[in-house]
């Protein structure tokens, strides 16, 4: 028997930058991810998150429409225009719940890609929108509530 989830995943960015000496990047977090509010069966799935804010089920998740919608992370980097800046994303994130449990977190792709060049003149910012996918288990091992956890990305400036 299916159970209506709410989960609400507030995962902080810990950011790791490299400076080159002449230049410094600084990175602002605008929006968490969300993977809005699903139906989970007796067997669990993924919900992927694009970089645009679409989401998509595997396994036996259901996607509801509520006013908790999905939300990709949104992340705006401030350095030198023309800066050429990679991405490498952190290991998966395990998210803890508040009625126990936990849930992976895996980042996918940004819109801009790895690397990419910053095209804004600060204090001007360039927007870098982050892809995700949760990996949900069954309702023992993953049961209803609020989850929470950290994931890493770390930024070097080419």
């Amino acid at each position: 028997m299916s159970s209506l989830k709410s989960f609400l995943f507030l995962c902080a960015v810990l950011l790791l930058t490299s400076f080159s000496t002449y230049s410094q990047i600084t990175v602002y977090t605008i929006q968490n991810f969300n993977f809005g509010t699903f139906y989970q069966g007796s067997s669990g799935g993924t919900i992927n998150v694009s970089t645009t804010g679409t989401r998509t089920a595997t396994g036996d998740i259901i996607l509801m429409n509520t006013w908790n919608s999905a939300a990709q992370a949104i992340l705006e980097i401030q350095a030198p225009a023309g800066s050429v800046i990679s991405i490498t994303n952190g290991a998966d994130a395990v998210l803890t719940g508040s009625n126990g449990g936990t849930v992976s977190l895996h980042l996918e792709s940004s819109n801009l890609g790895s690397p990419f060049t910053t095209t804004a003149v600060p204090p001007a910012r360039t927007t870098l929108n982050i892809a995700g996918k949760l990996t949900i288990g069954n309702s023992a091992t993953s049961p209803p509530g609020t989850y929470q956890g950290t994931f890493s990305i770390t930024f070097n400036q080419e």
